[in-house]
């Protein structure tokens, strides 16, 4: 399985340089940390960077500010390098691996939903077979001018051409802050991927110490204490102890 990030510089981007190689440095101990060889932490990036993860050069799109991941598994299918049997797991640089997962029961493509029937593009897992629905995802993002993806992911995958070919996952694979009750209490325990910024305090209070209808934890100790140490000098900002996850 190889594990992918698309890291799109903007100069007047959301987040700025330094900030990007912050969360990638972080994405690299944590997936390190689980058992990930660097040979498959996968960064595809329009940045000049050094890191122990395959970087592959790519001029990322510049119209859809969240469309990175599927420009990038585009790219990566043209140059071949998505191919065989092998499961690619793509993801946000603020999608958080817990613990260690081989590749769930798979289709071609699959993703898991916001608390209603919408496919969340932050986290997706897919085989070789799906490069033609990339490709009628991209061409629908290019069609539209849209400035997300996921209108498009989800026009695409409940298409009457494409939907047979799609696994609804397992919210254990993205619990994001939208419907976070919700979200993280229909997924499979221990919550597997944790989907939130971890400067952002409100964002942060709801994955350590739960919203106010569930006060439960998506995030696991040894996360927890990366984060912890990473983004905020090992000082909780919200004070208080991390719940059991």
């Amino acid at each position: 399985m190889k594990n992918m990030l698309a890291v799109n510089f903007r100069p007047k981007g959301k987040l700025s340089e330094s900030e990007l190689r912050e969360l990638i440095d972080a994405q690299i101990e944590n997936s390190v940390s689980l058992g990930w060889a660097a040979r498959d932490i996968v960064i595809v990036t329009n940045m000049a960077i050094d890191v122990s993860a395959t970087v592959v050069p790519a001029p990322l799109n510049e119209t859809c500010l969240t469309g990175s991941k599927m420009f990038a598994l585009h790219h990566l299918f043209g140059l071949g390098l998505i191919r065989g049997d092998e499961v690619w797991w793509a993801h946000d640089l603020d999608a958080w691996q817990n613990h260690w997962f081989d590749p769930p029961e798979l289709l071609d493509i699959g993703l898991a939903e916001y608390s209603r029937p919408k496919f969340n593009g932050g986290s997706v897992l897919l085989r070789p077979g799906a490069r033609d629905m990339v490709a009628a995802i991209i061409g629908g993002i290019m069609a539209s001018k849209a400035h997300r993806e996921e209108p498009a992911i989800d026009a695409v995958l409940r298409s009457d051409a494409f939907r047979y070919r799609v696994t609804v996952l397992d919210s254990t694979f993205n619990v994001g802050c939208s419907s976070y009750a919700v979200r993280h209490g229909r997924s499979t325990k221990p919550i597997l991927v944790s989907h939130f910024n971890p400067k952002s305090r409100p964002s942060w209070r709801t994955h350590i110490h739960g919203d106010r209808k569930l006060r439960e934890t998506s995030v696991s100790p040894r996360l927890y204490e990366l984060l912890l140490r990473r983004f905020h000098g090992g000082v909780p900002p919200n004070g208080g102890k991390l719940r059991a996850d």
